[in-house]
């Protein structure tokens, strides 16, 4: 054996299980708000229970300041990319790479059926990635 079983193969191994949530129709200003508090750099947005979207600070930058919206006006939903780009927890590392160059984005939803269980994130799959490779280099290696 030698020791690469324990490393990280699915999403589920990688991903963050603590996803920060806001209702569609928040203001943008209080979503702000708790992503400072929180210390998150993205909240998932949803409607009705259901995951619909996805706003990150670079949005708030570019859709709000940049065009010099106001933020106490603008709601959630009118800057949020959607549809949520997603993936199982059972999928593949691979996979969610893929999927983040085809889509051009940072993040996952990690879902199981309708359901928001997590978000993988691509630093997240950069120290997976590190991970396996200094794996490969030390075969006797034991994390």
């Amino acid at each position: 054996m030698n020791g690469v079983e324990k490393f990280p193969s699915v999403i589920a191994d990688i991903m963050n299980r603590s996803v920060t949530t806001v209702d569609v129709g928040m203001k943008v200003i209080d979503a702000a708000k708790i992503m400072a508090r929180e210390k998150v750099g993205c909240v998932v947005v949803v409607e009705g229970g259901k995951a619909v979207g996805i706003v990150t600070e670079r949005d708030m930058l570019e859709r709000i300041l940049a065009a010099g919206r106001d933020p106490s006006k603008t709601t959630i939903g009118e800057i949020m990319s959607s549809p949520l780009i997603q993936v199982g927890e059972d999928s593949s590392i691979l996979e969610a790479i893929r999927k983040m160059r085809r889509h051009n984005i940072r993040r996952l939803a990690v879902m199981e059926g309708e359901k928001l269980v997590g978000i993988v994130t691509d630093k997240d799959i950069l120290r997976a990635v590190a991970i396996l490779a200094l794996a490969s280099f030390h075969p006797l290696l034991e994390i």
